[in-house]
This record gives C-alpha cells, sequence and structure tokens, in this order.
C-alpha cells in the first residue's frame, strides 16, 4: 500500500511539476482494481487533497444499519455536536421554510408515497431512513435504548448490544404547521422516516421520558427532526 502512495505522489508531482507539459484534453484516470473510479481533465485539477474520514462522517453501525451521529441542520449539514436539536422539516420537504396547513392540506403534503430523494435535506452519502431501519432501534435481541442527559441536553441513547455502539437522539420537540413555533423540546423527539401511512401522515420514531417507539401518526405538516442513514 505504501508503494502505491508513494508511486501516487510522484505522479501527481510530475502533473503538477514545473517542467510538467501535457497535450490539451489529457486526462487523468483514477481507478481500483484497474476499473475507472473517476476521469477528469488535468486541466481542471488545481490541487489534490487527501482527507482522513471522521467518526461523525463515518456514523456507527447498530443493528446492521449506519445512523448519523448528529441530527441534519440547514439542507445537506449536520449540525456540530451530538446534542444540538437542528432544523425541523415538513414531510418530503427540503427546506425549512413552513408553508403553514390549518387543515393538512394534502395537495402539499401527499405528491408522493415516501420521501422524494430530491427533497432529502440529508447531507451527501445520507439520507432519511426507511420505517423498518428505525423499527430495528427497538430489536430488544439487539439493542437497548433509555432516557439520558447528555451535556445537559435530555433525550434518548440507542446501544448496539454487541458492538456497544450508540447514538444520541436529542429531545428536540417539534415545530407546530399552524405558526411554526417550537413545542415540547427537551421532552419528547420527533424523528421522520422516509415512509408515509396515508394523505396526511407518515411513520416515525418518537420517545419521551420512558416511552420509544416507531410510529404511525405524524402528521405530515408538522416539523420534525432527521436523523439520516447511510446511502
Amino acid at each position: 500500500m505504501k508503494t502505491k502512495i508513494s508511486i501516487f505522489i510522484t505522479l501527481i508531482s510530475l502533473l503538477f511539476g514545473a517542467t510538467a507539459t501535457f497535450a490539451q484534453g489529457t486526462q487523468a484516470y483514477f481507478k481500483k482494481d484497474g476499473v475507472t473510479v473517476f476521469q477528469t481533465p488535468i486541466s481542471d485539477i488545481d490541487s489534490i487533497v487527501f482527507k482522513q474520514t471522521t467518526k461523525e462522517e463515518e456514523g456507527v453501525v447498530i443493528n446492521g444499519v449506519r445512523w448519523a451521529t448528529r441530527n441534519v441542520g440547514a439542507h445537506g449539514t449536520f449540525v456540530q455536536n451530538p446534542e444540538d436539536y437542528g432544523e425541523y422539516y415538513q414531510f418530503n420537504k427540503g427546506t425549512t421554510d413552513f408553508l403553514f396547513d390549518n387543515d393538512y392540506n394534502n395537495s402539499v403534503y401527499a405528491n408522493s408515497d415516501s420521501w422524494l430523494p430530491a427533497n432529502d435535506p440529508s447531507p451527501t452519502g445520507w439520507r432519511i431512513p426507511r420505517l423498518d431501519e428505525i423499527q430495528k432501534l427497538f430489536d430488544a435481541d439487539n439493542v437497548t435504548w433509555g432516557w439520558i442527559d447528555n451535556n445537559g441536553i435530555t433525550g434518548n441513547k440507542f446501544t448496539d448490544k454487541a458492538t456497544g455502539n450508540f447514538i444520541f437522539l436529542p429531545a428536540a420537540g417539534f415545530r407546530y404547521n399552524f405558526d411554526g413555533a417550537l413545542y415540547l423540546a427537551g421532552f419528547d423527539g420527533y424523528y421522520w422516516s422516509s415512509m408515509v401511512l396515508d394523505a396526511y401522515n407518515a411513520y416515525g420514531l418518537y420517545f419521551g421520558y420512558g416511552d420509544a417507539n416507531w410510529w404511525n401518526d405524524g402528521g405530515r405538516c408538522y416539523g420534525f427532526s432527521v436523523r439520516p442513514v447511510a446511502e
């Protein structure tokens, strides 16, 4: 492996060396096991960065599902800390701009039987979990859960029995569809799945003090939290 890296670095130094010249349109090919995984014109490359993947970016595996360690903040980003609440999203909406809806206007929220990938606010490489993936958190043979205080923030901790891997979900409450006001923060947590029940409700994850489960009566027009899983 070290030999391959040394050769690669030598080639890169040649690419950007002052004396190096290339014909117009010369391409750079990045391959794995002989298969091209990325290709780009050399003229488009101005630098190459090697980055060590962090644990937060890798997530943790619990009962076979790789979960992010933090909630989604603004579209395409994670919050800084596991205990940060993050943003609140209405079902199948990729923005935090609320469509205030006094009658659960299903013309707004029932345009799909699942959360469309184009509207998923999760960062690249992540997505909103399916119902079956949420249900794996409540497999008592493989996972334990419990209400805890994490750096002064209350929420629920889910732990893989075999590995000790865990995620903390803050009790971020929810935003009401009438006015966007925040309710029950610090007392309850509401997290979306990508699957709907009917024209008005979708599946998700709920927990409070001493109580946690998946549920099927989350009004699509409410603003709930998003905790993604790896694609």
